[in-house]
């Protein structure tokens, strides 16, 4: 009690007493607790835990020479406190370790001393050595397989070429496919229904185009398309796409030639989702009329606007149909279905009185397209002078005035021999001067023509006529022949021959 009284005084004596007392009889313990209480609130000099503060110093949290201070005042030696201190010190979680030593930032040795740090044996430490190197995702190492990278026949059906082509390839890896795989704990048979899993096959379309050339089959489509994104339950309804349909137009353009019905276009056409009302209004915009100078001559033809393909004779009935021309221009067309030879040749015949009189040329005028006023004033002109006289003088006469006229052009004649021939083929004293000044004039251009021979040799062979910019036709070249002083028939002939 001695010893207690010097610390603690009378009080403190008799709190001693107590808490001896306390050990005894457990009623007092409350009490002895408080006396306890009392006493360290008193003299606070109990230094913390030696092993909290050795963690502290660890964590840069306390003094390092206030914490041995204290492990000094609890009987822990300056080596003994550094050994709890270097206890306490740990490294830095193993997933950041080995981020900083796959970037370079760690050593070999340093790795492993973050994971002695964890407290693991010696025994494991190679094995997690080891793992320094992440392995391949499955899925890389299936498409790696696919293309080539990485090679394993048993895992593939059909390998990619090996040859080299001209395009360059990556190189393939020496990685072992099922080795790498068995990292992430794949084993081959597993890795094998992963790569049966990677790509895709050719889509929809091209299948059902190599169905078409023969070249797979329809379970080969079907099978396409259980292996792409399309459901299972579809891979019968989609084989009715092979089939490839006319276009909307195509449809109504076969209905405008006669090729099929109006309804069976329209039903194709529904096919690809135009509605009745849409094809018949593409029906109507296909059809074409007849050019506006066909309307003319088609017209004077005696042809008529309205009525129907029916309305004409086979086989210009179909020849006008399937032109894609409408119905309503159908007589039109069939009445322009000839040819007229060219104005110099109508010419000729219409001086030689073959056409008949004044009116009759003049409606065949109309009909190859002149205009009314002008056929009506060229049409008595050609025929003038013809009135009462006998057809033979009449067509002796114009011949005569055709040779004349290409003579005197070719320097052949003078003009006194001119002016004496044109008198015999009826021109009257009056025009006599006028027709040899334009002769006269016409004789004074240089310019070159086609002889007969290269007319014929044109006519024959199909030559662009450059007056014309289509091939030379019989009426060109007749044409040529008697603007050069043939008549009509010699023309002819000489085209025969």
């Amino acid at each position: 009690m001695a010893f207690f009284g010097r610390f603690f005084g009378r009080a403190g004596s008799e709190a001693a007493g107590i808490a001896l007392g306390a050990t005894a009889v457990p009623a007092l313990l409350p009490a002895a607790q408080y006396i306890v209480n009392e006493a360290w609130s008193l003299h606070p000099d109990r230094p913390p835990d030696v092993y909290v503060i050795a963690t502290g110093v660890a964590q840069g949290q306390v003094d390092p020479d206030s914490a041995l201070t204290w492990a000094h005042e609890q009987g822990i030696s300056s080596g003994a406190f550094g050994a709890l201190v270097d206890a306490a010190n740990i490294g830095p979680a193993l997933g950041q370790a080995y981020s900083a030593w796959r970037r370079g930032e760690l050593s070999d040795g340093q790795m492993r001393t973050a994971i002695k740090r964890q407290g693991i044996e010696d025994e494991w430490v190679p094995a997690l050595l080891a793992l320094k190197q992440e392995p391949l995702d499955p899925s890389v190492i299936a498409n790696a397989v696919h293309r080539g990278i990485m090679r394993d026949p048993s895992l593939i059906v059909r390998e990619p070429p090996t040859t080299a082509g001209k395009v360059a390839q990556v190189p393939p890896s020496p990685l072992d496919p099922a080795e790498e795989a068995a990292w992430s704990g794949l084993d081959h048979e597993r890795l094998r229904v992963e790569v049966g899993t990677a790509g895709l096959p050719p889509g929809l379309v091209q299948m059902l185009q190599l169905l078409n050339r023969g070249e797979v089959t329809e379970a080969d489509v079907q099978r396409a398309v259980s292996q792409s994104n399309l459901r299972n339950e579809y891979m019968d309804v989609v084989l009715a796409l092979r089939r490839r349909l006319l276009t909307p137009h195509e449809y109504e353009e076969a209905a405008l030639r006669g090729i099929m019905s109006q309804a069976e276009a329209d039903a194709g056409a529904a096919l690809s989702g135009m509605e009745k009302e849409d094809a018949q209004l593409l029906f109507q915009i296909m059809g074409r009329p007849l050019t506006v100078h066909q309307l003319v001559t088609g017209l004077a033809r005696g042809g008529t606007y309205g009525g129907s393909y029916d309305d004409v004779p086979e086989p210009y009935r179909d020849a006008i149909r399937r032109s894609n021309i409408r119905p309503e221009y159908a007589r039109l067309a069939y009445a322009n279905r000839y040819t007229y030879p060219s104005a110099f040749v109508l010419r000729g015949l219409a001086q030689s009185g073959e056409l008949g009189d004044a009116a009759a040329v003049e409606q065949i005028l109309l009909e190859i397209g002149w205009p009314p006023f002008l056929a009506a004033k060229v049409a008595p002109a050609w025929v003038g002078g013809t009135t009462g006289a006998d057809a033979h003088v009449s067509k002796a006469q114009t011949q005569l005035w055709t040779r004349t006229h290409t003579s005197y052009l070719a320097g052949e004649i003078v003009e006194d021999d001119a002016r004496a021939a044109l008198i015999v083929a009826g021109v009257p004293d009056t025009a006599l001067d006028g027709v040899l000044a334009v002769w006269n004039h016409e004789r004074d251009l240089e310019r070159k023509q086609l002889t007969p021979a290269q007319v014929k040799k044109a006519y024959a062979k199909a030559v662009p006529n450059p007056a014309t910019g289509q091939a030379w036709t019989r009426d060109d070249a007749l044409a040529a022949l008697i603007g050069r002083g043939y008549s009509p028939a010699d023309a002819s002939t000489f085209l025969d021959l």
